[in-house]
């Protein structure tokens, strides 16, 4: 492996890349997806992508990314979760550029420069089933945030990816979702599975989100959004198309990635 660190414009082109080989499978196959977050409001601001952001974000329904993990093939790009990557960190999955890592401590992982996945769930409509359903979201996710911490202090130093039970924690976490998408279909409100709970009420979106899909132009090709992408940045950003302080346009993630 080389330890040479790839830079914030070919993470884009790299990302780029992803973007066009996904957008390709789902237009083939006939699976729904949507440019989210960040990148969705890249689009609609900037065509492409924000100038200082340093990630790429894509949604979709839970079916649709079973699919996806299911049927995707590339020599270049591979998908990753908690089920195909060893000691992977989210219950949302990735789109990983094969010839780049990260390190997790001293250990080089699987997934380095990629598109993050966000898998939109059914969950409860009344008040009373979706505060009980987010109660067992914030106990789950406190659960995994330990592991996190701890994983981070102890393998800092030490030859190995993860100490015992990071994976089940991961896993438990992740599985609530999908099993609660089960029981509510797309009938009930939408809610992606993406960071803190603490923004649940910015991430629960009317169940017709998905039911009308558009292109916008993003880098110079057209790619999948939500129709009601106003809707949905909105709640994310408030104000979108105004930008942010000169001071805040900077890289969020900050994650140094390296070609293998």
């Amino acid at each position: 492996m080389r330890n040479t660190p790839i830079t914030i414009d070919e993470q884009k082109s790299i990302r780029l890349e992803i973007l066009k080989e996904v957008d390709s499978f789902c237009r083939e196959h006939g699976v729904r997806y949507s440019l989210a977050f960040g990148t969705l409001l890249g689009a609609v601001r900037h065509q492409g992508f924000i100038p200082w952001d340093d990630d790429a974000d894509i949604m979709m329904p839970l079916p649709d990314m079973l699919r996806l993990k299911n049927e995707f093939q590339s020599e270049k790009v591979s998908f990753c979760d908690i089920d195909t990557t060893s000691h992977y960190r989210n219950a949302f999955a990735n789109m990983g550029y094969k010839a780049t890592y990260r390190k997790t401590g001293m250990v080089a992982t699987l997934f380095g420069v990629g598109v993050d996945v966000y898998p939109i769930i059914g969950i409860p409509d009344t008040k009373k089933e979706r505060n009980i359903f987010f109660e067992s979201v914030k106990k789950l996710q406190s659960y995994r945030k330990k592991y996190l911490l701890w994983n981070s202090r102890i393998t800092k130093y030490l030859p190995f990816g993860a100490i015992p039970g990071f994976d089940k924690a991961i896993r438990q976490y992740r599985d609530y979702f999908y099993d609660s998408s089960v029981t509510y279909d797309e009938a009930s409100s939408f809610y992606v599975v993406a960071a803190p709970i603490e923004l649940r009420e910015r991430t629960i979106y009317d169940c017709d989100i998905f039911n009308k899909l558009i292109e916008l132009p993003f880098e110079g090709k057209p790619f999948k959004c939500i129709q009601k992408y106003d809707y949905f940045l909105r709640l994310m950003y408030g104000d979108y198309m105004q930008l942010p302080p000169i001071e805040e346009r900077k890289p969020h993630h900050g994650q140094i990635y390296y070609w293998r």
